[in-house]
């Protein structure tokens, strides 16, 4: 009976910040009738410390975080964001070339960004999945950031609501935040 008891084994569960779908997603619609004529390169994200980490991060208390064991990301964040961000704003079709590797051409543009936190909230009454971050344009010549878009999103949950959920509501920041960002570039670049 003791061996029974000792051979049981907990499956980690890896998560992934975009989401499988049999369905293609809906394509973003711009005003735009052809793509901005720039080559544009999605380079890796900076993590901030604590969230740089394959585990998920838990906000138990307003200062304390824990780490899920059985619950990470299937890779590291910085990765998967920029493979997210990448494939949203290579799918609206927003620049002649939207690149994830430098390739035959120099990029005129670097989209990148920071993630200060991504986190599962249960805290007192409150449940969800948290993100604060930036996505930055940035000219490549000048060296300089042309656009800034700041997030700070929560989107709530039942306390009880299983990790999936967690990870589908952060794909869903995610892609809202890039499509917020969309919409900049195409007003900056559409009254020049």
């Amino acid at each position: 009976m003791l061996v029974g008891c000792a051979s049981e084994q907990r499956t980690i569960r890896y998560y992934t910040i975009d989401s499988f779908t049999f369905t293609p997603q809906d394509t973003i619609k711009v005003d735009i009738e052809e793509p901005l004529p720039y080559i544009v390169e999605v380079v890796d994200f900076s993590i901030a410390g604590p969230y740089n980490d394959s585990r998920i991060a838990l906000r138990t208390e307003s200062n304390e975080l824990e780490y899920y064991h059985y619950h990470q990301w299937a890779e590291n964040p910085a990765r998967s964001i920029r493979y997210y961000v990448w494939r949203v704003l290579h799918d609206a079709n927003i620049f002649e070339v939207c690149q994830l590797r430098l390739t035959v051409s120099s990029p005129q543009y670097i989209v990148t960004g920071a993630v200060n936190k991504i986190e599962r909230v249960d805290h007192e009454e409150e449940s969800g999945a948290y993100v604060n971050g930036s996505l930055e344009l940035v000219d490549v010549r000048e060296n300089r950031v042309v656009l800034s878009h700041r997030f700070d999103s929560f989107s709530p949950f039942p306390h009880n609501a299983p990790m999936n959920v967690f990870a589908r509501e952060v794909s869903a920041i995610f892609q809202s935040e890039t499509r917020t960002f969309i919409e900049i570039i195409n007003n900056r670049f559409n009254v020049e």
